[in-house]
C-alpha cells in the first residue's frame, strides 16, 4: 500500500475570559485536530494540563489505528523533518529511539561516538518486540538503504508487516528547526542536507526494499 499519511496533529489554543462582578479575568484552554475532515475539538478547560492530556489521548488513539498491529514502522527523513513529533503520538513503550539509546549509553543523546552501541541495543529491542507481535516505531533518520534493509529483515524474520513513512519536509523548515535545537543536539548543516538528499532518493528505492506499506507526509505541520 502507498499513499499519504493522515496524521492527527492537535493544536492548542487559549481563550481569555473577561472579568465579571463575581469572577476575575482568566483563561480557558482547548485544542483542535488539524487533520483534514477530523472535526474533533475541545474547549473550556480550566487548566492547560487537562487540555494537553486530552489532546495527547486523541493523537494516541488515532496513531495506534494507523497500522496493522505488529507492524514495524520506519520513519525516513532528515533531522528536523518531524519524525520525533510523529513518534511521540504513539505510546512511549512502542518507540525505539536511537537518540534515547545514545543517551542511555553515554549520558548524551548527541554523542555520535555512542551510535554503534546504541544501534546494537536497537537491534536487540526491535526483534524482541516483533517476536511478540508488538507494533514498533523506530525513531531515527533511516535515510541509508543498508539501515532500512536491516530493519526490513527483522520484520521478515518474525513474519510482521513493515511500513515506511517518508518525511518530505522542506529543507528550509528542517534547517530552521535544527537551529532551534540545543547546541549538542544540532545536526551539522552539510549532514542535514545530505540526509534530505538521501530521503528524496529513497522514495524510488522503498518499493524494492521489501516494505509492505509506504506513506509520505509533508511534515511542515509536525
Amino acid at each position: 500500500m502507498t499513499g499519504t499519511a493522515p496524521f492527527h496533529i492537535t493544536i492548542q489554543h487559549r481563550t481569555p475570559t473577561p472579568a465579571t462582578i463575581t469572577s476575575p479575568r482568566h483563561e480557558t484552554f482547548g485544542w483542535h485536530c488539524s487533520a483534514q475532515d477530523c472535526p474533533k475539538r475541545r474547549a473550556g478547560y480550566g487548566h492547560q494540563d487537562a487540555s494537553l492530556e486530552d489532546a495527547a489521548d486523541h493523537e494516541r488513539r488515532q496513531a495506534t489505528a494507523l497500522f496493522t498491529p505488529g507492524t514495524l514502522v520506519v520513519p525516513v527523513g532528515p533531522g528536523g523533518s518531524g519524525k520525533s513529533r510523529f513518534a511521540a503520538m504513539f505510546p512511549s513503550s512502542w518507540v525505539v529511539c536511537l537518540d534515547e539509546l545514545r543517551e542511555r549509553v553515554s549520558g548524551d543523546a548527541g554523542d555520535q561516538s555512542a551510535t554503534p552501541e546504541a544501534a546494537a541495543l536497537q537491534d536487540l529491542l526491535v526483534p524482541a518486540r516483533l517476536k511478540r507481535g508488538l507494533t514498533t516505531v523506530v525513531d531515527s533518520t533511516n535515510v541509508e538503504a543498508r539501515v532500512r534493509l536491516g530493519l526490513v529483515d527483522h520484520a521478515r524474520q518474525h513474519g510482521q508487516p513493515v511500513a515506511a513513512v517518508v518525511f518530505l519536509t522542506g529543507l528550509d523548515t528542517c534547517l530552521a528547526r535544527n537551529n532551534r535545537r540545543p547546541a549538542g543536539r544540532r545536526v551539522p548543516s552539510p549532514v542535514l542536507r545530505w540526509q534530505r538528499e538521501q530521503t528524496l532518493a529513497a522514495v524510488s528505492l522503498l518499493p524494492h526494499e521489501g516494505f509492505t506499506d509506504i506513506r509520505t507526509v509533508g511534515g511542515e505541520q509536525l
